[in-house]
């Protein structure tokens, strides 16, 4: 009775063990692309002079990750996917990270602290025009 009480907990162990693992494997990925549409349809570009045009790339590898370009001017905002002539500013990340960083700023758990935690231990790194980012902050002022 104790054997076959033992056989059974273990198949029940093993199982259980089975599904948390295909869980974690196959688990959903929501592609970044989704959320970079969303953030093109929040910024207003309209300091922006008509000539100007901002490119910031979002380059997110892993699972639903890719190569995406915000492309800002006057006229508004598109989101590239891919290569493209001007860049300037790029964002490093795993998408994975990045899709956890869009959710906290939406809910209001992302403050100051949490992108120099994320910066200074490599998850998020960035090259380019820093200054681009008081640009989208002013413009997301006037806009609001």
């Amino acid at each position: 009775m104790k054997r076959v009480f033992l056989a059974v907990l273990k198949v029940f162990g093993l199982s259980l063990l089975g599904l948390t693992l295909v869980y974690v494997i196959w688990q959903p990925v929501i592609p970044s692309g989704i959320i970079i549409e969303k953030m093109a349809e929040m910024v207003d570009p309209g300091n922006l002079p008509d000539d100007k045009q901002i490119v910031i790339r979002y380059d997110l590898s892993g699972r639903g990750g890719g190569m995406y370009n915000l492309v800002v001017n006057k006229n508004g905002v598109e989101v590239v996917e891919g290569e493209t002539g001007q860049v300037d500013l790029v964002l490093f990340m795993e998408a994975k990270d990045f899709n956890d960083l869009m959710f906290s700023l939406a809910r209001g758990k992302a403050d100051e602290s949490m992108f120099i935690r994320l910066t200074l231990s490599k998850v998020l790194r960035f090259a380019g025009d820093m200054s681009i980012f008081e640009l989208i902050f002013k413009n997301e002022e006037v806009g609001g």
